[in-house]
C-alpha cells in the first residue's frame, strides 16, 4: 500500500499527538532519557496503535451474503453464533468476533475465510 501525500501528512500529525502523549525526553527526576529508552516508549506506542488499527480493520470485514459451503461435504452451512478470535500478531494481541457456520450433515462448525 502506498500512502497518499494527504495521508502521510495526517499520520505525521498523529505522530505529533503520540509524542505529546508519551511525553518529553526527561525522566521525572530531570535526567535525560537515553536513545534506547526513547525508542522503547515509541515502540510501545507504535505497537499499540498498530494492533488497535488492525483490530478495527479486521472487525469491519463482513461475512459473505450467501452461506458458505462446508469444507468437507460442500453443502451450504447455517450461520451460527459469532466466536471470539484472539491472535498474537507481530505488533500485539488482536481480537474480533469471527462468524461461524454449522453443517448439519457433517455435524461440525466451520469458519470460512473472509479474505
Amino acid at each position: 500500500m502506498r500512502l497518499s501525500a494527504a495521508n502521510r501528512k495526517r499520520l505525521k500529525e498523529i505522530a505529533q499527538e503520540v509524542r505529546e502523549i508519551v511525553g518529553g525526553c526527561l525522566h521525572p527526576d530531570g535526567r535525560p532519557m537515553t536513545f534506547a529508552e526513547l525508542e522503547d516508549e515509541c515502540i510501545e506506542a507504535g505497537d499499540l496503535l498498530t494492533s488497535l488499527t488492525l483490530e478495527q480493520r479486521v472487525s469491519e470485514r463482513q461475512p459473505p451474503l450467501q452461506a458458505p459451503c462446508c469444507p468437507i461435504c460442500d453443502l451450504p452451512g447455517e450461520r451460527g453464533a459469532d466466536e471470539p478470535r484472539v491472535v498474537q500478531a507481530d505488533r500485539g494481541e488482536v481480537s474480533w468476533m469471527e462468524p461461524s457456520y454449522y453443517c448439519r450433515h457433517c455435524r461440525r462448525a466451520f469458519f470460512p475465510s473472509l479474505g
